[in-house]
């Protein structure tokens, strides 16, 4: 056969080799059924806004840039995401031809015996040599590692934004429990003030023998518990401040405020979308599925090691015992190698590493379907959460201005003498834990949307 036709053999014989891929092809995993949102209208989500469009305060605008550049935890995600792409784009090489170079300079003393046995060399060595090595990807074993490096990178960038909504979601909900304990600080000096004044009429009134010390005394109390209450929200405040400041990559210190949570202008319409919506877009349920669908690819990884290995290898170059005699045509050097090898006996071994790679994807299967439930049911528990906490928040207004009458009301009775003192203790203890039951209602109502936002993997682009 002359050369022409051994290498158009060699082309067909490749040709087919490569078109014995092993491993079945992936299919995505079914949605789970019967999903339904009672609380919401499934509404178009293919789009939903950023969290600078959701949020209108500047100051928590500005926090989660400084968040989004400068947390340390999500720094870290951003160079693991970095680390996989270099991997995918090292392990996809594997799939081309490599080149590398070799030279020897050298000599040595051999007898005619190791001479005959290539046991050593007599006189001096010199070679330069370009060597070609390439694995004919015969069963797809390296298009499998490289799919699967790929999609290891994909499940890292699906991690990497996960994370980003996360602290996102953390910043603004540290934010609004921030401007909650403004407001209860700022509720309880307000009651101090006006207990303060009450003690000090009360105590004119004692003086001039017209109440007994038993109203002066409860009166005392009073004003004890509304200044108690102040070093522990000035306490909770500090631990909220330096939780934001974490978060943004920073030391402890202070943190700027905006809008305080009553003026705070969230849209609560937002859309819920379809389940399959969900699945695109969640960042979490996006990481699984590339996951699983890389520990996919090593089933067909660990199918193809069942298989011989074909390599081509290739030299040419130069060798010649002297330095002036090296790069003549006497001595040129091409050659042309072509390998295989692969497993004959080892007691069922590969056959079994075949069964792992299948079991690690049935876990990583069930996995997935874990987190697409969580997620469901992430999205369900927000919506509830907003729509009982917006009929308590309702409640919690209505009950605040009838607490402020019946405190005026009171008031007036016992300065005219109809009731005890005790009405008026009663009265005010009822206002001032129905302010603060008013001020933690708006903050876990605003919360709740963004534990909605968060649940639909939104506002991350």
């Amino acid at each position: 056969m002359n050369r022409k036709g051994t290498y158009g053999l060699l082309v067909m014989v490749v040709l087919l080799f490569t078109s014995c891929m092993v491993g079945k092809k992936y299919n995505r995993p079914a949605t789970p059924s019967g999903i339904t949102y009672p609380d919401a209208a499934k509404m178009d989500t293919s789009a939903l806004a950023t969290w600078f469009e959701i949020y209108h305060d500047n100051a928590l605008q500005t926090l989660i840039r400084m968040a989004i550049d400068s947390n340390r935890d999500l720094l870290t995600a951003a160079s693991r995401m970095q680390e996989a792409l270099a991997l995918s784009g090292a392990v996809k090489a594997n799939l081309y031809p490599r080149l590398s170079y070799q030279a020897t300079a050298g000599g040595g003393k051999a007898g005619s015996d190791a001479i005959k046995v290539a046991s050593g060399v007599d006189g001096g060595l010199l070679n330069v040599f370009g060597v070609l090595n390439w694995e004919l990807d015969v069963w797809g074993k390296l298009r499998l590692q490289s799919q699967s490096a790929v999609d290891d990178f994909l499940a890292s960038k699906a991690n990497r934004d996960a994370l980003q909504v996360s602290l996102v979601a953390e910043v603004a909900t540290d934010y609004f429990l921030l401007r909650d304990l403004d407001n209860k600080i700022l509720i309880s000096e307000n009651t101090l003030v006006g207990r303060k004044q009450n003690s000090q009429i009360i105590s004119d009134k004692f003086q001039h023998g017209y109440v007994s010390e038993l109203d002066l005394l409860q009166a005392q109390q009073q004003e004890a518990i509304a200044a108690a209450s102040i070093p522990g929200f000035r306490r909770q405040m500090i631990q909220t401040e330096n939780a934001i400041r974490l978060l943004t990559g920073l030391g402890p210190g202070p943190v700027i405020r905006g809008a305080n949570n009553y003026d705070q202008q969230l849209s609560p319409d937002i859309p819920v979308g379809l389940p399959s919506q969900l699945l695109e877009r969640r960042p979490d349920i996006v990481a699984s599925e590339y996951a699983l669908q890389s520990q996919f690819a090593r089933i067909g990884v660990a199918q193809a090691n069942r298989f011989p290995t074909i390599s081509l290898t290739g030299v040419l170059g130069f060798a010649s015992p002297q330095l002036s005699t090296l790069l003549t045509n006497n001595g040129f050097v091409a050659n042309g190698f072509g390998s295989l090898a692969g497993p004959l006996f080892n007691w069922g071994q590969n056959k079994k590493l075949v069964e792992v790679e299948k079991r690690r994807t049935e876990q990583l299967y069930y996995q997935y379907q874990q987190t697409a439930l969580n997620a469901f049911a992430d999205v369900d528990n927000a919506l509830a959460a907003y729509r009982n906490l917006n009929e308590e928040d309702s409640a919690r207004k209505i009950q605040v201005a009838a607490a402020t009458k019946a405190l005026m009301l009171s008031q007036a009775r016992y300065d005219n003498g109809y009731t005890s003192y005790l009405e008026v203790i009663i009265m005010q203890t009822n206002l001032f834990d129905a302010q603060l039951l008013e001020s933690t209602t708006t903050q876990e109502k605003l919360n709740s949307i963004v534990s909605l936002y968060k649940a639909l993997g939104g506002g991350w682009n």
